[in-house]
Parts: structure tokens; C-alpha cells; sequence
């Protein structure tokens, strides 16, 4: 006889809050769809936190809700795979941020065992000597440092860290922060991005350019780009981004003077702000990310901000705009304009599209509407070569056979590009051809 798979119907569902405005109202929406939902509400210390809601629950298994999250109805039919259901496995289901787009372990629905809670030892509660910036599962046990962290596919909720302009910048820190650290220290600094897995650095490149179209979204990029700069400059205890009451310190004490004004405004707190002087300082920021780490954001405007956060694909979104590049760089069907072309491809590059560094290389290198820059082209060139795009080894190697010497070391780099385009489905056109 075979049992049914554990459902989250079965389980305990606690809602995690601490000063968030908003609460109340997610509360209620989250007990309406799941009535007898439990709450910790104003619990210092994220490890703390945990451990209440594990008490709260007072079951084998239950569930954790943050306070930014709303949950679908549907949430209550997911099954938990047989396999996970181990005392040392935390299974997570992946939210929407409404903001960015993304859909990761940020703001997660996470269903937690028990004992793995209650024998943890992390954030405020890390051993002296040790620093925990996140739950740490896989190291973060007292009882057994063994443990693992499941993200099932389905998406059943969305996460809304901008509700408030202080709590956007606070999320936007902790994040930016978080993802931006490399795996060695010793990788800090100028060209940390390069030790990035890639899904993680285009994360991380979202976090800092797309929200410009949400209420208070300028804010969660604002301080995603000052985190960034935080974890890789140095000068700033990392512990800090877990301490909320440093945060409260530093936004009534330095963000929101430094800002004061009255042209922006946020709906929920009545919070105001001079919107020209927060836009120059992100754009300053980012400037700061480009020449100090390497780190290229972008300054998307609100119409490409809100593509890219409302695709349910951003590959394919990624993908119709670079299409519109092309359109634009050539004048089919739309008026001629390199800027937008050139907008269209770095929009592309933030989501890894190959088609768009090999793009954004094409312009540099035969200057088709911007200043030629041959080493800009190089290096967008090889990154769309690493993507295993199919045009990028054939256009690299045209470029290094007209810009090197012609040695025969890059004798025998041109003709290996062109080999391995070919074996990735491009043959490069004959002189005289126009090339893809």
C-alpha cells in the first residue's frame, strides 16, 4: 500500500513579521486562503525568529511565509516529494519579486523540519569567530552540519519588497550584498563579477537596474547598488545587514536627510524625497560599479524596466528585445536609431543573452552609430564566445585578424574561431560577404 505524498494542506503555515507596515494586511490575506495560519510578529534576530515560528507551529513540518509575500490559493495542493521529506532537507518553493522579475530563493516559501530549526545556529546565533549572512544550510547545523536546501520549480507566491521606499532600500542592500559576494574573499574587488556563477551575476545586475517603473523601485536599486559597493570596498561589517535596527540608524539618520524633498512620494509611509537627486545618485553609483568592480548596470528606462519584470520568461522577454535591437540598429520597420539599438542589447546582456553581447560587440567594432572601441568590442566578443553563441568566435576572429599582429599564434587563434563557429552551426561569409 503506497501512502500519499506530504501536502502542504497538511502543514502549518506560520506568517514571519517584524516591523512591516503592510502586515496586517498580507496577514489577513494569507489566513483567508489558509485559514488557521499562524504569525511571529516583532521576533529580534532572524535565527530567533525561526525558532519561534518552529514552536508557533508545534508540528514535525511546517511552513514559513515572509512578510512581503502573498501566496496563491494553489499553494495548498503542492506535494512534497517523498524523497526530500528527511529531517535534514529545507524544501523551498521560488517567489516572484514584482519588482525585479526574479524568481529565486528571495523571498521564498520554505517548508522547514523541526529539528533542523531548532538545532541551527545562524545569523545572530553563528559560533564567535564565524559570520552568517543567510540560514547557511549545508553548514549551518549545530547537531548535524550536513544538511541541504531543495528549490522545487513551481512559483505559487509573489514578493513585494517595495511597499515602502525605507524598506525597498533596505531589501535592495541586504541583497545586492548577499549575491555580490564572490566565493573566496580573496576574489573581492575590482572584476568580482567574473567569479560569479552566471546566473548569479545576471541576479545580481537585475537587482541593480530593474525596478525603475514600481513605486519606490528606484529605492531597492539604490541600495542594491550600495551593497554591492559595501561587500566589495570594504569597511563595512557584513553582520551588519542582519542588524535592522542599524538600518532604521542609517535611514533616519543619513538616507532620508541626504534626500529630503518633496517630489517623490511613497503611498504607504507618506515618505517624501527629491526624485531628481536620488535618480543622479544612482546613476552615480553605477558609475562607481562600472569604473571601481567592472560590475556594468544599466539605467533602464520605466517602459523596459516593466518589460523585463513582467515577463513570465525573461529569456524570451531578453530575446523579442534583442530583435527590437537589430530592428532598430537597421531601420526595419522602425526608424534608424543606434541608441536604442544599443539600449535593446544591454538590456539583453543583463540577462545573459549571447545574441546581445555579440550584438552590442557588432556596434563597437564596425562603429555602426557609436564611437569604434575595439577593446570594448573584444570583450563583449568573448563573452558572447563563453555563451556559446555561434556568430561571436567567427566576428572575433575578424576582428583580432584586422587589429593584431599577425603572428602565428593569432594565425591559429583565428582559424580555431572560425572552426568552432563552424561547428556550432555559422560558417563565416567569404570576403565581400556581409556577415551575420
Amino acid at each position: 500500500m503506497t501512502t500519499r505524498p506530504m501536502r502542504v494542506s497538511d502543514l502549518p503555515i506560520v506568517y514571519l513579521s517584524y516591523d512591516e507596515p503592510w502586515a496586517e494586511e498580507f496577514f489577513a490575506d494569507l489566513a483567508a486562503k489558509f485559514p488557521g495560519a499562524k504569525r511571529v510578529h516583532g521576533v529580534k534576530g532572524l535565527d530567533a525568529c525561526h525558532k519561534a515560528a518552529a514552536e508557533e507551529a508545534g508540528a514535525e513540518w511546517f511552513i514559513t511565509v515572509d512578510a512581503d509575500t502573498l501566496v496563491a490559493p494553489a499553494f495548498a495542493d503542492a506535494e512534497i516529494p517523498e524523497f526530500f521529506v528527511n529531517q535534514r532537507t529545507r524544501i523551498d518553493w521560488p517567489s516572484r519579486n514584482v519588482v525585479n522579475g526574479l524568481a529565486y530563493g528571495n523571498g521564498s516559501l520554505k517548508c522547514w523540519p523541526r529539528a533542523m530549526v531548532l538545532s541551527m545556529q545562524t545569523h545572530e546565533a553563528a559560533p564567535a569567530g564565524t559570520r552568517s549572512l543567510d540560514h547557511d544550510v549545508g553548514r549551518g547545523l549545530a547537531s548535524n552540519p550536513t544538511s541541504f536546501g531543495i528549490q522545487l520549480p513551481q512559483a505559487y507566491s509573489t514578493t513585494h519588497p517595495a511597499e515602502t521606499a525605507y524598506h525597498a532600500f533596505r531589501c535592495g542592500y541586504r541583497e545586492g550584498l548577499r549575491v555580490s559576494l564572490p566565493p573566496s574573499p580573496a576574489d573581492l574587488g575590482r572584476g568580482f563579477a567574473r567569479h560569479l556563477h552566471d546566473r548569479r551575476r545576471a541576479r545580481l545586475q537585475a537587482w541593480c537596474s530593474i525596478g525603475t517603473h514600481a513605486t519606490n523601485g528606484i529605492w531597492m536599486i539604490y541600495g542594491a547598488r550600495m551593497g554591492v559597493l559595501a561587500s566589495q570596498l570594504g569597511g563595512l561589517d557584513l553582520d551588519r545587514i542582519n542588524d535592522f535596527a542599524w538600518f532604521n540608524d542609517l535611514w533616519d539618520n543619513l538616507i532620508s536627510q541626504r534626500f529630503a524633498g518633496q517630489s517623490g512620494h511613497c503611498p504607504r509611509s507618506g515618505f517624501t524625497w527629491d526624485t531628481d537627486h536620488l535618480e543622479a545618485e544612482v546613476r552615480a553609483l553605477g558609475k562607481r560599479l562600472a569604473l571601481e568592480l567592472d560590475l556594468e548596470v544599466l539605467h533602464l528606462s520605466s517602459e523596459h524596466s516593466a518589460m523585463l519584470a513582467s515577463s513570465e520568461r525573461p529569456e524570451g522577454a531578453a530575446h523579442s528585445i534583442d530583435l527590437m535591437g537589430n530592428a532598430y540598429q537597421s531601420g526595419q520597420g522602425v526608424d534608424k536609431d543606434p541608441e536604442r539599438a544599443l539600449a535593446c542589447f544591454e538590456i539583453g546582456k543583463i540577462l545573459n543573452l549571447s545574441n546581445s553581447f555579440n550584438n552590442f560587440a557588432r556596434m563597437f567594432h564596425k562603429g555602426r552609430g557609436v564611437p569604434q572601441d575595439i577593446e570594448r568590442a573584444r570583450e563583449n566578443y568573448e563573452m558572447a564566445v563563453a555563451l556559446e553563441n555561434k556568430y561571436a568566435p567567427s566576428h572575433l576572429a575578424r576582428l583580432i585578424g584586422e587589429f593584431d599582429d599577425r603572428t602565428p599564434e593569432v594565425a591559429a587563434r583565428i582559424r580555431m574561431l572560425d572552426k568552432l563557429s563552424a561547428e556550432r552551426g555559422f560558417v563565416a561569409p567569404s570576403p565581400g560577404t556581409p556577415a551575420e
